[in-house]
């Protein structure tokens, strides 16, 4: 009779976590992750997101697409370089641009020593990294031949023979983390619509990264902080605000307010166009049923 039953501990399933922007925002659309996913295990259902635990690979692409950091029990694949170069072993599934742009902040990679017949799914991907990387003006990869006289690593590992030369790490699967690695270019442009804004400020309040802001005397949008996530696009309620990707040098800019009295409740409030004569919350009573 057995004294004691071993139960093995099983790996907790991917999941998506409360920062989730659907999960905090009824009218947020955001799809990056399922989007991002070359498997298609991500599935939305109303304001939940899920992850099939049975036909999620583990590739981490979702990871590097995901502007919240919501994504729960997944890691970025673990890779092995050596100095500014990536060595084998490649993964059959090639990363995706984010992932590589974290590689060339992060680690200074800025080669690849591969086989182009075997791996060329790679090499396709450093192609794409490579258009991006010009756009940033930054030093583009190569590809090198692999070091087919180097000792087998499993060998190696076998013999106990120490290699301190060869390394492995994961990249940083964060938006924000992305964006001060390349502070001189931004990747996203907002369009406002200063006929449609009511200056209300839920776009600032929501904003996590204080790409938007509200001063005094202007309404500032900082592209440099910008991660893309379009909260303030979903919280909108007269959809002035429009979030589209564009790679341009970094740039400030700053849309004066102007300071009015509501000819409904006749107190003050700030505006960006200046045709117009009630403050948001009048806007918001089509019968002027506000009281001063």
């Amino acid at each position: 009779m057995a004294l004691f039953r071993f139960t093995p501990k099983l790996p907790t399933p991917p999941g998506v976590g409360a920062s989730c922007l659907r999960k905090k925002y009824t009218r947020h659309t955001c799809r990056a992750c399922a989007d991002a996913c070359p498997v298609k295990a991500i599935t939305f259902s109303g304001v939940s997101v899920s992850i099939s635990e049975t036909d999620c690979i583990h590739c981490g692409r979702c990871l590097f697409s995901c502007p919240s950091g919501s994504l729960l029990n997944l890691q970025a694949p673990l890779r092995t370089y050596h100095a500014d170069t990536l060595v084998a072993p490649f993964s059959a599934l090639a990363p995706d641009t984010d992932e590589l742009l974290m590689w060339h902040h992060e680690y200074g990679i800025r080669r690849a020593a591969l086989d182009i017949d075997e791996n060329s799914a790679w090499a396709l991907a450093i192609a794409a990294l490579n258009i991006r990387l010009r756009k940033f003006n930054e030093p583009v990869w190569e590809i090198i031949p692999p070091d087919t006289s180097s000792v087998n690593r499993f060998r190696r590992h076998l013999m106990q023979v120490a290699n301190d030369e060869v390394k492995s790490g994961r990249a940083t699967a964060d938006r924000r983390e992305r964006r001060r690695g390349f502070r001189r270019y931004s990747e996203y442009a907002l369009s406002l619509s200063t006929a449609r804004c009511t200056v209300c400020g839920a776009c600032a309040r929501v904003c996590r990264e204080q790409a938007l802001s509200f001063s005094e005397n202007a309404l500032e949008w900082s592209s440099t902080r910008c991660t893309g996530c379009g909260t303030c696009a979903a919280v909108c309620i007269p959809k002035a605000i429009t979030i589209e990707p564009q790679i341009q040098q970094s740039y400030t800019e700053r849309i004066p307010l102007i300071r009015k009295t509501c000819t409904c409740c006749q107190h003050l409030f700030n505006t960006v166009n200046a045709e117009q004569a009630r403050c948001h919350i009048c806007l918001r009573h089509q019968h002027n049923m506000r009281e001063a």
